[in-house]
């Protein structure tokens, strides 16, 4: 089992309480703008910032297990001090290889991957609004029957 597997396993229950404390206070949210009488406006959320540059930690660990990790499976670095025959040179080479492979994690991937997920959450969160929006009944009823199967849940004795 893989590190990330047992991570999930022993925390699964306090994300999913966490996911569904969010969902709840979303819809609830959503409920109380649409009781004060606003209307319906499409809204860009961006609840997802990116990391910093000075977090530098995470920028070679990411490009460690991803770019990096491609190019040694492909024998790349290999096939470099092959070319450049001395140590010295391959240090060299590998370094600035390395910089550039972070600044592609930095200035494309990262960048990239953060607007795609704030895109989804942000279209996510404007249906939900106008579900609410267009359906009061309905966001009632969510929040109800979540907090119903949330309580039932947890208030089950243990066998």
């Amino acid at each position: 089992m893989t590190w990330y597997k047992k991570t999930l396993k022993k925390y699964g229950k306090e994300i999913l309480t966490g996911a569904v404390f969010s969902i709840i206070c979303t819809l609830a949210f959503l409920l109380w703008i649409y009781g004060m009488g606003k209307t319906f406006t499409w809204t860009d959320i961006s609840p997802i910032d990116p990391p910093s540059i000075f977090v530098r930690i995470f920028y070679s660990a990411l490009t460690f297990v991803t770019l990096g990790a491609f190019l040694y499976k492909i024998k790349f670095y290999q096939g470099l001090y092959r070319i450049l025959g001395d140590w010295q040179s391959f240090k060299e080479a590998k370094a600035i290889i390395w910089v550039l492979l972070m600044g592609t994690i930095f200035f494309v991937i990262v960048p990239l991957v953060v607007d795609i997920l704030n895109g989804i959450l942000s279209i996510g969160y404007n249906l939900v609004a106008l579900l609410v929006y267009a359906f009061p009944p309905v966001g009632v009823s969510v929040i109800l029957f979540t907090l119903y199967f949330y309580s039932k849940k947890k208030l089950r004795p243990i066998p």
